[in-house]
């Protein structure tokens, strides 16, 4: 990624994407979204790296039909809400939620 400006596009992007397929996110999307955690991790972003996981784990958990939408779509409020707070405050990325 680089810097935290292009992880909230990528993640941004993403998010559009989840959301346009109604939850059911193509293998090669969700390896993306798993990069892009990877990425947060290098660039010290603890509480977003924490909420792409928690994202990630219940995409699984819905795609194998054990989670409902509302849980994916709380996972993508919160993740929406951190991205929009970190483009605000981008010394804010170490701050735990």
């Amino acid at each position: 990624m680089g810097n935290v400006k292009n992880l909230c596009q990528e993640l941004n992007t993403i998010i559009s994407e989840i959301n346009s397929s109604a939850f059911k996110i193509a293998p090669a999307s969700m390896e993306k979204l798993e990069k892009i955690g990877a990425d947060a991790a290098e660039l010290n972003m603890k509480a977003g790296k924490g909420l792409i996981d928690n994202l990630i784990g219940v995409l699984k958990s819905f795609q194998a039909g054990k989670s409902n939408e509302d849980s994916v779509s709380l996972r993508l409020t919160a993740l929406e809400f951190y991205i929009k707070n970190i483009l605000e405050n981008p010394a804010d990325t170490e701050e735990e939620l």
